[in-house]
């Protein structure tokens, strides 16, 4: 690996990509359906949906549809049980994730969050990992003009740094994060230890693929 890398910029995912978040995402996701008497998604379709916001996937998760008020209660429902949930045991950073982004600050890049939880949760879940001294910014869903797979956040945050898109990169586990890097002209990896299969993953057309943190890095600084 050389101290230098072709990209200015690296946006990373969160959940799925950097760290290991699934049993609170279900947990909390079913904790809040149960509270609201609703059938109860299964595990695999919450970990489906796990790259865009509550407000999208939770009606994609119900059964039925829900009037505005019943789903604001059961967002507030699903917010409280995650951070009631958040512990070293329920949000953990995957084995090499520290490193590597240590290496990339390193080595001048600028490192950025564009991740589906609200920002500052975000900023609270990175600074559980002790990995929030390592970003520029974070652009959760309440900052950013489009969700992913729209590439509109992607496009803001470009914008707001002065980077072009042909000197950034994407890099996440699910189709979401692959289609807005595709779609805002960036470099992506999709990584295969996350929500979405690597079969699932190669539909959207990454630039990469890789399944190891070790891949990951070698593709960072090829």
């Amino acid at each position: 690996m050389t101290a230098a890398t072709q990209y200015r910029a690296v946006f990373f995912d969160f959940d799925g990509t950097l760290a290991n978040t699934e049993k609170l995402a279900v947990y909390a996701t079913q904790a809040a359906f149960a509270q609201m008497d609703l059938p109860i998604p299964t595990a695999a379709a919450i970990i489906q949906y796990q790259g865009i916001p509550i407000e999208t996937s939770f009606p994609l998760l119900a059964q039925d549809p829900m009037d505005q008020t019943t789903l604001q209660q059961l967002f507030t429902a699903f917010r409280s049980a995650y951070q009631a949930g958040e512990s070293a045991e329920t949000i953990q950073a995957f084995s090499g994730i520290p490193e590597l982004l240590t290496q990339l600050v390193a080595a001048g890049q600028q490192l950025f969050l564009m991740t589906s939880k609200k920002s500052a949760v975000a900023q609270r879940n990175l600074a559980m990992l002790s990995l929030d001294k390592y970003f520029t910014a974070i652009y959760g869903s309440d900052r950013v003009v489009a969700y992913k797979p729209a590439p509109g956040g992607l496009q803001q945050a470009l914008a707001e740094y002065q980077l072009s898109a042909n000197e950034a990169v994407m890099v996440g586990d699910a189709t979401f994060d692959i289609d807005a890097g595709n779609a805002a002209g960036m470099t992506t990896i999709a990584v295969t230890w996350g929500a979405h299969t690597r079969e699932t993953l190669k539909q959207s057309e990454p630039d990469y693929l890789v399944a190891t943190r070790e891949a990951l890095a070698e593709v960072l600084y090829k």
